[in-house]
């Protein structure tokens, strides 16, 4: 099991969970300081955060992690257990430091074949290379090559996972809905870009 569950850590906590309902994202759980969306095809969790730590992580819901670290490591890729923001998990380290957690989930269910909303993470590395070798070793699908040596990778139990070249490793989200693409991170302030023709000729 695999399935993309990035962390948005945002100031702008009230009006993230509200757009995110509004955009028709099932709510699962929700508290003063995180909420948890399923869009059918990959999950958020948004966290309340200062401005000065508010940021974009890479994030992934497993089945065991104990299994998982065991054949990550036996792939090539460094992992190790670890706590995550929701429990008991794993942590898989990128050849340039680059990490991101995985935390367990008894949640089995495949991708909702009818979805409208698909959650695609965007890994920026200076090593798209070693980024797409990580993603292969914990169990990500090859989907297609991207420009400058990125790739797209999906998750069995939900979501995208894209590498692009960028000149220190980071994280975006786009959240696909309809004719338009919502946009998280990039030094973006809040996330509303809908400027869908241009993500996707930046992106294949």
């Amino acid at each position: 099991m695999l399935r993309v569950r990035p962390l948005i850590l945002t100031p702008h906590f009230d009006a993230t969970v509200t757009q995110l309902r509004e955009l028709g994202l099932d709510t699962l759980e929700i508290g003063r300081d995180s909420a948890d969306f399923d869009s059918g095809n990959g999950k958020i969790r948004v966290i309340r955060e200062s401005p000065q730590a508010s940021r974009t992580e890479l994030a992934f819901e497993l089945r065991d992690a104990t299994i998982f670290v065991r054949r990550t490591l036996a792939d090539g890729s460094h992992a190790e257990l670890a706590d995550t923001d929701n429990g008991p998990g794993a942590k898989v380290t990128a050849p340039d430091g680059f990490s991101f957690s995985l935390a367990e989930s008894e949640d089995l269910r495949l991708p909702h074949p009818d979805t409208a909303l698909a959650v695609t993470a965007i890994w920026r590395t200076p090593d798209t290379a070693a980024a797409n070798k990580v993603l292969a070793n914990i169990g990500a699908k090859f989907v297609r090559d991207l420009p400058d040596g990125g790739a797209l990778y999906r998750a069995k139990n939900g979501g995208f996972v894209a590498t692009a070249q960028g000149e220190v490793s980071g994280v975006e989200l786009e959240l696909k809905h309809g004719s338009g693409i919502l946009t998280f991170g990039a030094g973006s302030e809040l996330f509303l870009d809908f400027s869908a023709e241009k993500k996707r000729a930046g992106r294949g």
